[in-house]
């Protein structure tokens, strides 16, 4: 029996070839298929629900599988791009790089879980708030008057006031995860990092830190049903780290007209905007194919979901994608699924890729087809993907 949910409108039952062509249509609305390719690292921010940033290198490679030109990518670099996009720690506590709007949302709806393992942390190092207080105001009176700064300067020059730099670090903690206190990377490339802290107010003037939580909440699942349903509620709370009662309430505030899909992609009801789902069902045929893409590391399209992971998935084990810590790899996907995995070969300046055999497959899955018989292992029982003979070179 399904669990309940939201309140719908209608119920829909969709054939493997129906859910294999919504997954395609909604990838294609953001960005990934040929003909929708986004013209701005904002649009794709936007289309995604942020750009996931928890390793340095994955909103560069997000942006570019998004991208209609290479160039747009290095927009990321542009300090009036970054001024307009801001980097949070949010849904499941990892670092997100988000539009004002969406980070506001993102920031406030998941501040009750960041806040108390800053204060814990505090507890635990045994400090008086009035010393984290105080810490904090010395911190922000110094980046007020000086602008950015590296977190062991501020520790320096608190250090010289008398404040232990354990006090500092945990001032700048908890700051950071209240939103008084702005993370920036000023590096001046991808795989770099310059971090320094700067006071919110000044960095992100436009940045609303104090949203309402129930407001907050609301706001990012409608937006996250927008983005990347039909869900189901278990995506829903994994993606968010929030309770099903507050992801159910929030899409019943919403006030967003629902359809209830059942899908061979889980036993569990999944939901979608009435809107979305009457778009989907008049797109053109092109709209039906995402075409060949290279996800990045936590590439946000797969760590939407977590019970539907079938619609990328198919027959495959979770190790095909995911690492032993449970963190997508950068794959490649044809079509909405996943066919091997690839990675970057610095020495080489290449993509190096290796392809999922349907040779190492349990019998009855899904066949993306074979490499060449000489290329072929001899799939002994740890033999899971198969490095091919070519690689794909940078421009």
């Amino acid at each position: 029996m399904a669990s309940p949910g939201p309140e719908t409108a209608e119920t829909q039952t969709l054939s493997a070839r129906e859910a294999d062509r919504l997954w395609n249509w909604v990838l294609a609305r953001q960005g990934l298929a040929p003909h929708t390719r986004r013209t701005s690292v904002e649009e794709i921010a936007d289309a995604g629900l942020g750009l996931h940033a928890a390793r340095l290198p994955s909103p560069f490679a997000t942006a570019a599988a998004r991208s209609a030109d290479q160039s747009i990518p290095l927009e990321l670099f542009n300090p009036a791009v970054r001024s307009r996009l801001v980097t949070v720690r949010c849904m499941r506590k990892t670092l997100h790089t988000l539009p004002l709007d969406l980070a506001a949302a993102a920031h406030a709806a998941t501040l009750h879980f960041r806040e108390r393992d800053a204060l814990r942390a505090i507890a635990n190092a045994s400090h008086s708030h009035a010393a984290i207080t105080a810490a904090t105001a010395a911190v922000v009176e110094l980046l007020g008057e000086s602008g950015p700064l590296f977190h062991r300067t501020i520790e320096a020059q608190l250090g010289a006031a008398g404040i232990p730099v354990m006090v500092t670090r945990l001032a700048l903690k908890l700051a950071w995860e209240r939103g008084t206190l702005a993370y920036l990377n000023q590096a001046a490339g991808w795989n770099r990092e310059i971090r320094v802290f700067a006071l919110t107010a000044s960095a992100y003037p436009a940045l609303d830190t104090v949203l309402d939580p129930h407001t907050a909440v609301e706001f990012l699942m409608a937006a996250y049903l927008d983005r990347y349903g039909p869900i189901s509620i278990r995506d829903a709370t994994w993606w968010s780290a929030l309770s099903r009662t507050a992801v159910a309430e929030a899409l019943e505030r919403s006030g967003v007209k629902l359809v209830r899909l059942f899908t061979p992609w889980s036993d569990s009801p999944l939901y979608m905007s009435a809107q979305r789902f009457a778009e989907f069902t008049v797109a053109d045929d092109a709209d039906y194919v995402s075409g060949v893409n290279l996800l990045a590391h936590e590439d946000v399209a797969l760590k939407a979901y977590f019970e539907t992971r079938r619609r990328y998935l198919g027959d495959l084990a979770q190790e095909a994608a995911f690492n032993q810590i449970g963190e997508v790899m950068p794959t490649i996907a044809v079509d909405g699924r996943v066919v091997g995995t690839w990675t970057w070969d610095p020495s080489a300046k290449r993509v190096r890729h290796r392809l999922i055999l349907a040779c190492c497959r349990p019998p009855g899955t899904l066949r993306f087809g074979r490499p060449p018989p000489d290329t072929r292992p001899s799939c002994a029982p740890a033999c899971t993907a198969h490095p091919t003979l070519g690689s794909r070179k940078a421009s």
